[in-house]
């Protein structure tokens, strides 16, 4: 009997320490699926933004990167505009109406809230008013279609350059200008808390690089109304 009951806790011990083992091996496994997720989603990202760029110069026409937060969701939209005047103006807050995305045509997001005047980008010059007809519509391109973030990810927060705080709920927009510059921005990519990756956007080249960090992007709002300056 003595023997027998060694067996069954030694047969005992092993178990535990095999459950511990495959345990520790799912836990790794799923952390690392979500890391590998978030920065896989960022690479998405990165394309649609070089896109976007290139887009912009060939059309002639605004561009622009649609970040919705509470739908979990990205997608490209493009000025309708056709006047030459308009190439290179944020869209306006005069009038009402709005988009099939639940964005006012002239800068207003579904929550209601204006964006600031202070847009103006590329060739705009400060304090220039907004043009007040400019509106957009979803872009065409397969590419940038609607795309919903993977299982467990969110948009922790975006930051551009004609903001004065992240963005952090409702809807943020990147733009891209036909005259080959766009806004310096940086997106987030959350999977947790620990585990957040960031893509910036280079304003004058376009590109988009993934940095694998949590950035404070209050620090990076006030460098960015500093070199507005």
């Amino acid at each position: 009997m003595g023997s027998r009951r060694g067996f069954t806790l030694i047969e005992l011990v092993a178990a535990i320490a095999i459950i511990a083992i495959v345990t520790a091996a799912v836990a790794t496994g799923v952390n690392n699926i979500r890391g590998a997720s978030a920065s896989a989603e960022a690479g998405k990202i990165a394309v649609a933004v070089r896109y976007l760029y290139n887009l912009a110069v060939v059309s002639g026409r605004n561009q622009r990167l649609v970040i919705d937060f509470d739908a979990r969701a990205w997608w490209g939209e493009e000025q309708t505009t056709d006047d030459p005047c308009e190439a290179f103006l944020l869209p306006g807050t005069d009038e009402p109406g709005t988009d099939k995305h639940g964005t006012d045509k002239h800068g207003t997001d579904k929550h209601g809230k204006d964006e600031p005047e202070d847009t103006q980008a590329g060739n705009a010059k400060a304090g220039e008013r907004p043009a007040a007809t400019s509106a957009f519509e979803a872009s065409k391109s397969t590419l940038l279609q609607r795309t919903e973030l993977d299982k467990g990810l969110t948009f922790a927060a975006v930051m551009t350059t004609h903001q004065s705080e992240p963005s952090k709920s409702g809807q943020a927009f990147i733009y891209f200008f036909p005259n080959g510059t766009t806004e310096h921005a940086m997106i987030q990519v959350k999977a947790d808390e620990d585990d957040v990756t960031t893509v910036e956007v280079s304003a004058m080249q376009g590109t988009a690089k993934i940095r694998g960090e949590d950035i404070d992007l209050d620090d990076i709002s006030r460098e960015f109304a500093k070199d507005a300056q």
